[in-house]
């Protein structure tokens, strides 16, 4: 078959989740000797003839060199594919009641507007998403739709159990800047059990240090490769997932439970639907992040065997969800 990636924004000037979403699947692309088209390659767009066209929008915004290159492509293509990653505008149309909030608000219709036109078919980080989608934007070309969330990748191999006689190590990873991240449940956890942990947040935000002031919580950056070694070092046991249950993080996969899985770090989570279609309605794991005492507990109960089916659940899981079986469904539509 004769495949492509369409990459929408500029990777240099996309950060987190969505940055590393499109470069596992360029990397799988580009594997099976598929064409990208991306930056100033595509233009090349208006040339091929394609079986299946699969385009990562990440943040929603076309520009003009996408219109054209994006006519083209669905003109020569038997399938085209688009991937909405978020939908926060349409449920919060509120929040863009500024004059640069309207012009961001009606940007990002347009955008999704031509999307929907130039498709075949979309897919969504879940189902619920695209239903949400299609339910808010009624003047939009109607399209078949399914999920296509985050994936696993660089899956850590023989992870090691941590040293439970030694104290134990948790983590907080990713930024602490976005709308509802929670963050401050794991400072509040952080300060209530400063005695009995060690706390460590991994973030790329600039700003960490004003943040972030408490001395028993140690800040830093380290590449993602890195982190295993980070993890096995530090006596890291688990982490917090803090981002709360509301009916925008009902519908979306945080990217960051996909890199816990990779890590095959365990976790504790709020029960978002998509997290228990992941992990299980049972994942031993989930919990109310304010009810500090009840996890407290839970971590004080959990010993070195049962931490260690822990470890195979999230290895399986991690297994069974890699970008190779994301892509595989791509070539399913």
């Amino acid at each position: 078959m004769r495949n492509s990636l369409y990459v929408v924004p500029n990777l240099n000037k996309v950060s987190g989740g969505p940055k590393t979403r499109i470069n596992s699947f360029k990397s799988i692309f580009e594997t099976k000797g598929n064409t990208i088209f991306y930056k100033a390659n595509k233009l090349k767009a208006i040339l091929k003839r394609l079986d299946l066209s699969y385009v990562e929008s990440a943040t929603n915004r076309i520009a003009l060199i996408d219109i054209l290159c994006l006519f083209f492509l669905r003109l020569r293509s038997k399938k085209t594919i688009v991937f909405i990653r978020d939908i926060y505008i349409e449920l919060f149309p509120e929040e863009y009641n500024t004059f640069r909030g309207k012009i961001t608000y009606f940007s990002n219709k347009l955008s999704n507007f031509y999307l929907t036109l130039i498709s075949t078919s979309m897919v969504f980080p879940t189902v619920e998403m695209g239903e949400v989608f299609f339910q808010k934007n009624k003047f939009f070309p109607k399209r078949p739709f399914t999920d296509l969330p985050p994936g696993t990748h660089d899956i850590t191999q023989n992870r090691k159990l941590p040293n439970f006689s030694e104290k134990l190590g948790i983590l907080y990873l990713g930024s602490l800047g976005y709308t509802n991240s929670g963050y401050q449940n794991f400072i509040d956890f952080a300060e209530m059990y400063k005695n009995e942990y060690n706390f460590y947040i991994l973030s790329g935000d600039k700003d960490l240090k004003e943040k972030v002031t408490a001395g028993h919580i140690q800040l830093g950056k380290v590449p993602r490769k890195n982190i295993p070694q980070f993890i096995a070092e530090n006596n890291i046991a688990f982490a917090f997932h803090t981002r709360p249950r509301n009916i925008y993080d009902d519908i979306t996969f945080p990217i960051k439970m996909f890199d816990f899985l990779s890590f095959q770090l365990p976790f504790f989570s709020e029960e978002h639907n998509p997290a228990k279609r992941l992990l299980g309605n049972d994942y031993p794991l989930f919990a109310s992040l304010e009810n500090k005492q009840e996890i407290h507990r839970r971590i004080k109960s959990i010993n070195p065997e049962e931490y260690q089916a822990l470890l195979n659940l999230l290895k399986e899981i991690a297994l069974n969800n890699t970008y190779d079986k994301r892509y595989k469904k791509l070539l399913e539509q």
